[in-house]
């Protein structure tokens, strides 16, 4: 589980690197992101303690920069808009997948129960 939780921090660092050369030129220096409540979090499990006692936020609760999570003047300020829009089709897109999938384990659970739960109930 832990080397899981490294390769996550790996890659939303990785990320960030990424998205920091893709943005150079671009001002982001005062950018407003979205307000994260803090009763959205458990009671503090965000926070880790690494070997040299320092505490640091774990890798599943790392915010990741995404144009949907700046404020909206500073996504026309930057000229993002038609970024944020890519990211919601990539986002319904990905919510699609999911809905997809379920429909069919839905399905492949519906035929186990008919073929084998039924037989096995009609058969006492």
């Amino acid at each position: 589980m832990e080397e899981r939780r490294q390769r996550l921090g790996n890659s939303i660092c990785a990320f960030h690197t990424k998205l920091d050369t893709m943005m150079e030129g671009i001002e982001n220096v005062n950018l407003s992101l979205w307000p994260v409540e803090e009763e959205d979090w458990p009671l503090n499990p965000h926070l880790d303690e690494d070997p040299n006692g320092c505490q640091t936020i774990s890798p599943e609760h790392m915010s990741i920069f995404m144009p949907s999570s700046l404020q909206i003047a500073d996504m026309h300020r930057l000229g993002l808009a038609t970024m944020v829009s890519q990211e919601l089709e990539l986002r319904q897109g990905q919510a699609n997948d999911a809905l997809e999938g379920l429909r069919l384990a839905l399905g492949h659970k519906s035929l186990l129960f008919r073929t084998k739960v039924r037989v096995l109930l009609q058969g006492e």
